[in-house]
């Protein structure tokens, strides 16, 4: 079997050239001790020349390993999620909550859930974890807030208490409950007659829906105006009706308190 030789190249910065190869294998390897939930790093010697493995198992004749990249690590078995959490949660944190965690006793912790309770214990006691329940529960549309804004705040109650154990059928009550009478007005005529005939998942499309295109009308306009009002017709026909059912009313209450009550004839 012939061989197949190839020709190296000349590398004028051969001493730089090595440098960054055992720079970068260096990181892998700390990046593959990181995934397999090693705390130690060990050491890896690199010869400092510019032929690489490949290359040199190439000249062998033998065919090289496929190489493996730093996304091939984040694959790595045995480890646990809770181990995973456990190692890079406190990586995220800054400032009295890391001063928090470092100043934990040492072997007192040892899985995600344990860290998860002492945490929220620290940073989430009971009354403020009502407070924000309430948020949900109570909410309430604001007098000159728009259905996109209302919706975006509604969803950021709910990702601020996520332990609130309430489904997606009682979320969208409480929503749809806390909108004004105007805002559920038109929400039922989008939905075709009432909102409460769809199940959740439609309700929260169509609010999606909704609230995304009145998102796109207001950019679109480049208006200032404040967040909530009603587009100046659709106000002006609800408020003309509700004036027409008021003065309707009135002239047949008139009506009838001015009338001569009928009177009995004898036989």
């Amino acid at each position: 079997r012939k061989k197949v030789v190839r020709e190296l190249i000349f590398d004028p910065e051969i001493e730089k050239t090595a440098k960054a190869n055992r720079k970068a294998v260096r990181l892998e390897h700390q990046a593959a001790l990181l995934a397999s939930g090693t705390e130690e790093i060990l050491e890896e010697e690199v010869p400092s020349s510019n032929t690489s493995n490949d290359e040199t198992e190439s000249m062998a004749g033998v065919d090289p390993p496929p190489r493996r990249t730093l996304g091939d690590y984040g694959q790595a078995t045995g480890v646990s999620e809770s181990n995973k959490k456990l190692r890079l949660f406190p990586l995220s944190l800054t400032g009295r909550a890391k001063d928090w965690i470092d100043t934990l006793p040492p072997n007192t912790i040892a899985s995600w859930d344990e860290l998860e309770l002492k945490f929220r214990e620290r940073y989430f006691p009971i009354h403020k974890f009502l407070e924000r329940w309430n948020d949900i529960t109570n909410f309430e549309q604001g007098d000159s807030e728009s259905l996109y804004d209302a919706w975006e705040r509604f969803k950021l109650c709910l990702k601020k208490c996520p332990k609130h154990g309430l489904d997606n059928h009682a979320q969208m009550q409480h929503f749809t409950q806390g909108l004004r009478a105007q805002t559920r007005m038109l929400l039922d005529a989008s939905a075709g007659g009432s909102l409460k005939n769809k199940d959740e998942s439609e309700a929260r499309e169509l609010v999606e829906a909704m609230a995304q295109n009145e998102y796109r009308v207001q950019n679109d306009r480049g208006a200032k105006k404040k967040a909530g009002m009603l587009e100046l017709d659709t106000q002006t026909a609800l408020l003309a009706q509700s004036q027409l059912m008021n003065t309707q009313m009135e002239a047949m209450l008139k009506h009838f308190t001015t009338a001569p009550a009928p009177q009995m004839q004898a036989n």
